[in-house]
């Protein structure tokens, strides 16, 4: 059993861990952390049970017990928190107690590449005046960055007051000698529209609450910023590359269809497409549509295309048969043209499960899959205790209703699953399926 955790730890992905720690480099600035420039002369290695790394203590910034010039790193080398320390690199220690240690949670850094945030570390340090720094991020996707972008505007405004950096060749800005007050953030570059979600996030700052002494997070107004006295803050940005693919959307008749979702789906590192669109776009009076920002990338186009979701009444239809099309950096595609089917008459599927012995079979799962095997319906609910449950589906269409369900009781796994199909010939159809004890 041990050997099979050790082996599991050294395999789980850097993403396992578990981050509840808010805090950056210029935030623990005043408090008891202690904060050191170190250059790694033991490396903490790779795998389980490697490390700690040994390092030379070259800049004390804060806490730092005098005299002290070399320290013992803890790093969790093999663990989903590793936070590896690299012989002869130089990184900004930030530890607590006499037991030094640092995890990806940790806000420890780098130092090359990452000068300007050490920088106004020491300014804060010494007492120099407030800055804001970051990077803005090139957008990919909902939860995905890449890079940074170049000549990009950063505008920090306050009443009529207006101050402005540009951002360097790795998407990196700093904004000197501010006075302490609330600003909006803005960013501005031709080709590029602000990620809005992101940049209109949470800072992640927490107050505690008085009347529950819980930790809350700090209500504040989205797109701006505090900016305290004697501060550095650090806020990273992000922009969508302004891409576009538009199209129009006929019937097979080629009377324009209006009023209807038009997905551009990515493609994932298999180059297989993503189950749920990157972006959506609905038709005009005219049957146009402008799926927009995108960045640079292959893409697949179409009608109610989302996997596991059959969401309206057309039959889904991808472009071009469902081959991606190429869409360059900061372009944009024309004439990306559907002709979709007349749309499906709704109807109602009543599911009745059932065990072995005949009787109903409450807290069961359903899924409905198309005769090729692909699903177009998941349950969010579950069987009643009646073993029924309600499906939307169309007429015509041809369904393999799935019901599953899971239980472990007692230390002992069960698994019960049935399947059987059904033809939807009217609004209204029926179906029941035998659950089997399958472990």
């Amino acid at each position: 059993m041990r050997l099979f955790l050790l082996a599991f730890l050294a395999l789980t992905p850097a993403w396992a861990c578990s981050c509840l720690n808010t805090a950056t480099p210029c935030s623990v600035l005043g408090g008891s952390s202690v904060v050191f420039v170190a250059e790694v002369s033991v490396d903490s290695g790779e795998g389980w049970g490697k490390g700690p790394a040994k390092v030379v203590i070259v800049e004390p910034l804060q806490n730092v017990p005098e005299g002290l010039r070399e320290a013992t790193i803890e790093t969790g080398a093999g663990s989903s928190c590793y936070y590896r320390l690299r012989a002869g690199e130089r990184y900004v220690i930030i530890t607590d107690g006499s037991h030094f240690s640092v995890s990806g949670c940790n806000p420890s850094f780098r130092v090359h590449g990452n000068e300007h945030i050490l920088d106004a570390m020491r300014s804060r340090v010494r007492g120099g005046a407030p800055r804001l720094m970051g990077s803005v991020l090139k957008t990919t996707g909902p939860y995905s960055k890449e890079g940074g972008i170049s000549n990009v505007t950063v505008e920090l405004k306050r009443g009529e007051s207006r101050l402005t950096a540009h951002t360097d060749g790795e998407g990196r800005y700093v904004l000197v000698g501010l006075d302490p007050g609330r600003y909006q953030i803005q960013v501005y570059k031709d080709g590029y529209v602000p990620d809005e979600q992101y940049n209109r996030r949470w800072s992640g700052r927490l107050v505690i609450k008085a009347e529950t002494n819980t930790l809350e997070p700090l209500k504040e107004v989205p797109g701006e910023i505090e900016i305290l006295a004697n501060s550095c803050a650090i806020r990273d940005l992000s922009m969508w590359p302004a891409g576009s693919i538009r199209g129009t959307v006929r019937g097979l008749d080629g009377t324009a269809v209006r009023g209807l979702p038009v997905q551009v789906f990515a493609l994932d590192r298999r180059g297989e497409r993503e189950s749920s669109p990157l972006q959506t776009a609905v038709t005009d009076s005219d049957g146009k549509y402008n799926v927009q920002p995108l960045p640079s990338g292959q893409y697949v186009i179409g009608v109610n295309a989302r996997l596991s979701e059959d969401d309206n009444a057309y039959p889904p239809t991808l472009y071009n048969d469902g081959r991606s099309v190429y869409l360059g950096e900061v372009g944009f595609m024309v004439g990306i043209d559907l002709v979709v089917p007349a749309p499906r008459t709704p109807a109602q599927l009543r599911i009745k499960v059932l065990t072995a012995a005949g009787k109903p079979h409450k807290g069961a799962t359903v899924r409905l899959d198309t005769p090729a095997g692909v699903q177009r319906w998941f349950s969010r609910e579950h069987t009643n205790d009646n073993g029924e449950l309600m499906a939307p589906v169309f007429v015509g269409q041809r369904y393999n209703v799935k019901a599953f369900h899971y239980s472990s009781a007692n230390g002992r796994f069960r698994h019960w699953e049935g399947i059987a199909p059904v033809d939807v010939t009217g609004r209204e159809a029926a179906v029941t399926v035998v659950l089997q004890v399958e472990q």
